[in-house]
């Protein structure tokens, strides 16, 4: 049996105007998409580490803390591993600081500053002079080759410029850090401390009384009036031990609707260049406008969609629209023109071999002898990124789910549209069926 693809083309029509219009509707009814991070206000941390996290109880930590919608995506560096953390917008008062451990080491954020907090006290009582002396505290930490006093233990040199100050014994002073790690030995101490509003240190000399330094320093507890950012980040501490912050981010509603716009562009060049190409590519042919319109119809279908799929998921299943949507959208523009442009060069070689044929019948054939191969493609595709979806995770569930519904449509748009639009462009199907359009409305 001879299969007849051209032949049946108006019950493919048809079936793709129904998925068309359904998808249109489902995009008509609000919300037409349930925005993730990237299109609506949410928050970025990334944040290292020397250890391993697990990325299910990173996950449950943020379920814990109300936060389920987020991401968790983990890569290796030289110095261990990194974690990208996305949520929605976190809640952060403007008098809310930042919570680092206190053996943290220096990190980089790209968060305001914020007030510093109070973790408990020491009381200044040297055993050897009528005053206790403080330091003042550098930024950074450096190593004991620069303490050219050496009365600070290894790492423990942080005094900036040789500025010290005298405190009265009994003087009652705030901690903002408890003894470094760096600094923590037997005989080597240094605690953090508020002195005038100023971030000083108090260092403990080989010899010293240490038990002369009263320390007070109480068990930390989440607040509620911290902000959910430190509550996040001192919750991920006493989980998982110490860690940097990198980076702390924030999308507002303003730059949420610059994604959306630049994703559209994106979307939108991408499309014009296409299909420049299949006119440039086919330009030996006869009208060879036609088929980069075609294939951009079929794109245009494929595309609508894969969007009210994502629509009714939204709806149904809170499925999210991010970035990793419009990556698979992308790549379903390219598979999708790809297949079409395999069927059109069968068709150009079919023409060359059969210039007498009609147009209908070369497209046939073109069509016939590419199915098993496009099914083949498809299906090797469509194992990988099935057995993906089951075991890749919810980080990339919604580009495996757009890539999945893409390539299922992007095959059957290549056989039942691109090719089809040329025949029927070609037999005058558009011309009668707007003639009988016309007819209809002067009736």
């Amino acid at each position: 049996m001879k299969l007849n693809f051209v032949k049946t083309r108006i019950y493919f029509f048809i079936v793709s105007g129904v998925l068309v219009i359904s998808s249109l509707v489902l995009l008509a009814i609000p919300p037409a998409f349930v925005p993730g991070i990237d299109f609506s206000s949410g928050t970025t941390m990334l944040i290292s580490s020397d250890s391993k996290f697990d990325q299910s109880e990173i996950r449950l930590l943020f379920e814990n803390l109300g936060h389920p919608e987020a991401r968790i995506q983990t890569s290796i560096t030289d110095n261990g591993f990194e974690y990208l953390i996305r949520t929605k917008e976190l809640k952060v008062p403007q008098d809310a600081f930042t919570y680092t451990s206190p053996i943290a080491s220096v990190s980089k954020s790209s968060a305001q500053p914020s007030e510093i907090e109070i973790l408990g006290n020491v009381i200044a009582n040297s055993t050897n002079e009528t005053n206790d002396i403080v330091f003042l505290r550098g930024l950074f930490e450096s190593s004991l080759e620069n303490d050219t006093r050496g009365i600070l233990g290894p790492y423990c040199n942080t005094n900036l410029g040789e500025i010290v100050f005298e405190v009265k014994n009994g003087t009652k002073l705030d901690v903002v850090m408890g003894p470094s790690e760096k600094c923590a030995g037997p005989t080597d101490q240094t605690f953090s401390i508020l002195y005038n509003d100023l971030v000083v240190y108090m260092p403990f000399q080989q010899g010293s009384d240490y038990t002369s330094f009263k320390s007070q320093i109480e068990e930390r507890k989440i607040s509620t009036n911290l902000g959910e950012r430190s509550t996040i980040e001192l919750a991920i501490y006493e989980k998982f031990g110490n860690f940097d912050l990198l980076e702390f981010s924030s999308v507002s509603p303003i730059v949420s609707q610059v994604a959306v716009r630049n994703a559209s562009i994106a979307v939108l060049i991408a499309t014009f260049f296409i299909m420049a190409y299949v006119a440039f590519a086919f330009s030996q042919m006869p009208k060879p406008f036609r088929y980069a319109l075609a294939a951009i119809i079929a794109l245009v279908h494929d595309v609508i969609i894969v969007l009210g799929v994502f629509s009714l998921l939204g709806k149904v299943l809170d499925f999210e629209i991010n970035l990793m949507v419009i990556t698979g959208l992308l790549t379903i523009l390219g598979f999708s023109v790809h297949d079409s442009i395999v069927v059109f060069d069968r068709i150009r070689e079919n023409i060359s071999r059969n210039p007498l044929n009609k147009l209908s019948d070369n497209v046939n054939v073109a069509l016939v002898e590419t199915l098993a191969r496009s099914l083949n493609t498809s299906v090797t595709l469509l194992l990988t990124v099935l057995t993906l979806l089951f075991l890749g995770g919810p980080t990339i569930r919604e580009f495996l789910v757009t890539m999945l519904v893409g390539i299922i449509v992007g095959t059957y748009s290549s056989i039942a549209i691109a090719a089809q639009v040329l025949v029927a462009w070609e037999d005058g199907d558009f011309a009668r069926m707007r003639k009988k359009l016309l007819n209809r409305n002067k009736a």
